[in-house]
């Protein structure tokens, strides 16, 4: 990413299956290579050919897009985003796999400032009682130069327990990474409080002693936001940051808001957290990382003590054995599931499992999605049940691998983008 570590994390889906394509943005954005997650080349040995999937590859629907559905924060709710920034909100029916467009509620103007920028963009939003969806696109001004020529604005609603929030403001979370702009899982550099009176923007945390970036911006890993720290339900901010290493290194931090002077939002909790995933619960933050041995471990940061304790520790596990989403950890040496908040371990029920190597893996509580290689097959696309570990479908496609955005859209669906001939090819898949 040009801005900001790359986000390792992903979630799980299983539901609809969208097929993303690189679209042509008249020279505005370059989206040669927005969000796709490249599928690995490794070769795994195998008997298989794409002949053995056919049988369970065909989708239950399709249908063609000219962009694709995305994500809320508000149950059954989408969006769709244009290459000029127009946004379309749609309402999904998961008995009928239908999206019905539905009204915005309005448009805001909303600016924030960035590395001493003014940066200006309409967003337009959808509010449901205090929830509140709204997104916006800023794409430089013309005939000036400009430190940003692209920044991702969202409106959302601060986490329940965040002691900061009230009625009559909101989340502001800028994201200035172009690949992204199709990503479900977009992690935010620039987080401001909004308030609705009269659109202004105050910064969320204190960026004191950021420094600039070898773009000539302020560095962007300073203070990092995604869903799993703003939805933690806790009094302060939890953040995580890069402060701490060099600007090409991709390691973060877990820090949260609070401290005074040279301190202020800048208190460190956990040093080289994995995978942008944190838990909150009633016994302290879980989070994932690894120790003196690069072992992966769970760990559970008490915050009212201060002091950190090994939950799990996987031996033999190192960081790049691990796929990390939604409070599990998919182990890609071992083809087991691990549930985070249970404390158990499921065997991927599949046949061929001890050829099959994942890079990509979505969780909920009741499906998991993986995409991975055997041999020369096509990306194999897996999906089944998280708490056994039991496989649904096993499918094969060469659009498999660019896979952009899966969805969960259901317990029973999933819904997937992967980038494919210019154009968004849309697939329902019923478990």
């Amino acid at each position: 990413m040009d801005n900001k570590k790359k986000l390792t994390i992903v979630l799980v889906v299983l539901a609809v299956v969208c097929v993303f394509a690189v679209l042509s943005f008249s020279g505005v954005i370059d989206l040669s290579n927005i969000g796709s997650e490249e599928a690995s080349t490794d070769d795994n040995s195998s008997a298989l050919t794409e002949d053995d999937y056919k049988s369970s590859a065909s989708a239950s629907s399709s249908s063609s897009l000219s962009v694709p559905y995305l994500e809320t924060n508000i149950d059954n709710l989408y969006y769709t985003m244009a290459e000029d920034g127009t946004v379309v909100f749609y309402m999904y029916d998961s008995s009928a796999n239908t999206f019905t467009e539905t009204a915005a509620s309005g448009t805001y103007t909303v600016t924030a400032v960035m590395s001493e920028e003014n940066i200006t963009a309409d967003v337009t939003y959808y509010k449901d009682g205090d929830n509140i969806a709204g997104y916006g696109l800023y794409t430089g001004t013309d005939g000036e130069y400009n430190l940003y020529s692209y920044a991702f604005f969202r409106l959302t609603n601060f986490g329940e327990g965040y002691t900061g929030a009230s009625s009559d403001s909101c989340l502001l979370l800028v994201d200035t990474t172009e690949d992204d702009f199709y990503s479900n899982e977009k992690i935010y550099e620039e987080p401001f409080t909004f308030y609705y009176d009269d659109c202004s923007t105050v910064r969320l945390l204190s960026e004191a002693n950021r420094t600039v970036g070898l773009d000539g911006t302020k560095r962007a890993d300073y203070s990092i936001l995604n869903d799993t720290a703003v939805n933690a339900a806790y009094s302060q901010t939890l953040f995580f940051s890069g402060r701490h290493y060099s600007e090409d290194d991709e390691r973060v931090d877990l820090l949260r808001s609070g401290g005074s002077g040279n301190n202020t939002d800048n208190v460190l909790l956990v040093s080289d957290v994995l995978g942008y995933w944190i838990e909150y619960t009633d016994e302290g933050v879980l989070y994932v990382s690894v120790d003196d041995s690069e072992n992966v471990f769970v760990g559970l940061y008490n915050l009212s003590a201060d002091t950190s304790e090994t939950i799990k520790t996987f031996e033999g596990v190192s960081r790049d054995d691990v796929l990390i989403s939604n409070g599990y950890i998919y182990i890609v040496t071992s083809n087991t599931i691990y549930s985070i908040d249970s404390d158990t371990e499921a065997a991927l029920g599949y046949d061929n499992a001890g050829n099959f190597k994942a890079d990509l893996f979505k969780a909920s509580d009741d499906v998991f999605v993986l995409r991975g290689y055997v041999e020369s097959v096509s990306p194999v696309l897996i999906y089944g049940t998280t708490a056994d570990g039991s496989v649904t479908k096993a499918l094969s496609n060469s659009d498999f691998t660019n896979i952009v955005n899966p969805i969960v859209a259901s317990s029973s669906r999933i819904m997937i983008t992967v980038a494919s001939n210019d154009k968004f090819s849309y697939y329902i898949y019923a478990g």
